[in-house]
Parts: structure tokens; C-alpha cells; sequence
């Protein structure tokens, strides 16, 4: 998170990189999980960087509503960002891929994995990740819940 407060982006440009960075690992991750070969696959930076901006807007709120000592917690900020990961039209599937039975948890898939590995720095269970995409995916889950969603996952990064 950047240091000089509210000004400006609340993501720093390193996180972003990280995040950008790691969005290709999380994306074949997301693939071996489903057991969809990763040729089928494919992303759009354009809208990766897009959800990012999205993000930090949404932290930029966050960061104006609360304090630490108010419940702020990684796993909050990893529930915006997974969140605006999977809204955004990020990852696209080749004809071939898209009878594919799991494929609707690919991009959900990719975004947790991709805040779990930059953000809250754990491997959350992987059941825990797959109900978690299905939620994302097909209820209604919104950044705040995901974000109580982490930290009950990951008790011990909630303080």
C-alpha cells in the first residue's frame, strides 16, 4: 500500500506489479485446479490493469470509512481486490475450452489465488478456494464479504 496516505493510489505501483506479476502464475494455477489446459486460455492485461484501478477506488473508500483498529485487515483488502479481479472481463477461453464443466470458476479461481499469493501470503485449503470461487462465481458476494470470507479463512492474518 502506498505511504503517503490518501493521495493519489492507494495501491503502490510495486503491489500493482506484484499483482500483474502474479496474475499469469494464478491463472495456470486456476487451470491445473480445474484440470483445463492452460493453451485454452488466455487474458487481457488491458482489463487486469482496469480491475486494479477499479480496486484502488474501492480502497481509496475503504481507507477513507476505516482505521486499523475498525476491523481494516489484509483479508478485507484481499476481498476488494479479489472481488473487482473477478468482475472484470479478464480471462478468455478458446472455443474448445468452453464445454469445459468447471470453466465458469476460471477467472473467481485465478483471482484468489492471485491475493492469496501477494496479498495474504498463505495457501488458503484448496476447498476453501474452489467454495469460495463458486460463490463468487454463482451467489451474491460482494468485496465486504469476501473480505470477512478471508479472514475467517486465515484467522491469524485478522488482527
Amino acid at each position: 500500500m502506498s505511504e503517503g496516505g490518501l493521495e493519489g493510489e492507494v495501491l503502490s505501483h510495486r503491489t500493482r506489479e506484484k499483482l500483474l506479476e502474479a496474475y499469469a502464475r494464478s491463472l495456470i494455477n486456476a487451470c491445473r485446479t480445474v484440470r483445463l489446459e492452460f493453451s485454452l486460455v488466455s487474458y487481457s492485461e488491458r482489463e487486469l490493469r482496469l480491475a486494479l484501478d477499479e480496486a484502488d477506488i474501492d480502497l481509496t473508500a475503504l481507507f477513507r470509512r476505516r482505521q486499523p483498529a475498525d476491523g481494516l485487515s489484509p483479508g478485507k483488502i484481499a476481498g476488494i481486490i479479489a472481488f473487482r479481479l473477478g468482475r472484470f472481463k479478464i480471462v478468455h477461453v478458446a472455443e474448445q475450452g468452453q464445454s469445459h464443466g468447471l470453466i465458469r470458476l476460471i477467472q473467481d479461481l485465478a483471482a484468489i489465488y492471485a491475493v492469496q499469493s501477494v496479498l495474504l501470503r498463505m495457501d488458503l485449503p484448496d476447498r476453501r478456494v474452489l467454495e469460495t470461487a463458486y460463490q463468487m462465481s454463482r451467489r451474491h458476494a460482494n468485496q465486504e464479504t469476501l473480505g470477512i470470507v478471508f479472514d475467517a479463512i486465515a484467522p491469524s492474518m485478522a488482527a
